[in-house]
């Protein structure tokens, strides 16, 4: 990202924080606790899903009727779903002046004792919170280490595998020494878990993660071969995964094969994934859902070095051995994503099928 836009933004950042602090100062009198809990998961779906265990910690230590949950805006049927009692955060709540202050205003009223915050990364909202406890993340990044001095405890999150970092978390917030193992998400009481499907999920965050529809193809011929009987369902959502999705089917044909693509809500492609006896994607928020639901999943990773990768036996991460040199497809030019050979997938697809531990 550009550098000068980095340093406006820091700017007028800290204009923001230090405004909306100064005049909510001058009401802090009227902010009364009453013993209620403000937990901010402002992040992705995967970040959300790998700490539920934490979240049912949390609501063991404090109670569930009195912790509200702070998310974006585009999270909070997520958050419904978990059953959460959530709090939209909009982006303008975040970087417009005068929504914030109305937020900040509404939220520091609400008679919050107590905020969490359980994000990995950084938290611009700590400075503007008059809550009496304040804990979180000691986020050492230039553009968000000025908001460490606000909390009123914080710790460091080393960069280790995301399940270690949660356990860290756990022990930090709230004294309890589980393990990463322990404090795995399991939501399939929340769903009607099946045997059904094999769920593709057609993309991620961002098209470095993805590879090319026609090597996908490849791939799916190959589980068309070892599960003739299943039908192959495509879910993502986006017109980048519309376009990917339709290719698929162009190149495989319409034979068992649908398309769910921008056809279903975050709650129905979550009971879809349930109802699956294969999932197979990329590093994205489906998989931590496939992970999260301990479900069967082959997953495609463009190197080995993520934070989550998920190290259970009915997870099979694949990683390139070797990059390739040519650009298989222009449209999708990484070339880390798009050198996992067809003979590996092939070899990890039988030993998934295989694995008897959590799914079918």
């Amino acid at each position: 990202m550009d550098k000068k836009y980095l340093k406006k933004s820091y700017i007028q950042e800290g204009i923001n924080l230090y405004l909306v602090r100064f005049i909510l100062s001058f009401f802090k009198n009227r902010f009364k606790p009453t013993g209620k809990v403000l937990v901010k998961s402002c992040d992705g779906i995967g970040d959300i899903l790998v700490r539920t265990k934490l979240m049912e910690e949390i609501e063991k230590k404090y109670g569930k009727d009195n912790i509200y949950v702070l998310m974006k805006s585009g999270y909070t049927k997520l958050g419904d779903m978990l059953g959460y009692k959530t709090i939209e955060y909009s982006r303008k709540d975040r970087k417009n002046l005068f929504p914030r202050l109305k937020k900040m205003y509404e939220l520091n009223s609400m008679g919050f004792s107590t905020y969490i915050n359980i994000e990995f990364a950084n938290d611009i909202t700590v400075g503007n919170l008059f809550i009496p406890e304040r804990i979180g993340r000691c986020d050492l990044n230039w553009q968000v280490e000025r908001n460490n001095k606000y909390y009123t405890k914080s710790y460091i999150l080393e960069n280790d595998y995301v399940m270690n970092q949660v356990a860290l978390m756990g022990k930090e917030i709230l004294n309890i020494d589980k393990t990463g193992k322990e404090l795995t998400p399991d939501i399939g009481g929340l769903f009607k878990v099946e045997e059904k499907d094999i769920v593709v999920a057609v993309g991620s965050t961002g098209r470095e993660k993805v590879c090319s529809p026609i090597l996908m193809a490849e791939y799916l011929k190959e589980v068309q071969n070892q599960y003739p009987d299943r039908r192959i369902v495509l879910v993502g959502n986006g017109d980048l995964q519309d376009s990917y999705a339709k290719r698929l089917i162009e190149l495989l044909g319409e034979r068992n094969i649908e398309n769910l693509v921008n056809k279903t809500s975050l709650k129905e492609v979550f009971e879809v994934v349930a109802k699956s006896c294969l999932f197979i994607g990329f590093d994205s928020g489906l998989y931590n859902a496939c992970f999260a639901l301990r479900k069967k999943g082959v997953i495609l990773f463009k190197d080995s070095s993520g934070a989550f990768i998920h190290n259970v036996p009915t997870l099979k991460i694949i990683t390139p051995k070797k990059i390739r040199k040519d650009v298989l497809d222009k449209e999708y030019p990484a070339l880390n994503i798009n050198s996992i050979e067809v003979e590996d997938f092939k070899k990890v697809l039988k030993e998934v099928r295989d694995e008897k531990e959590f799914s079918c």
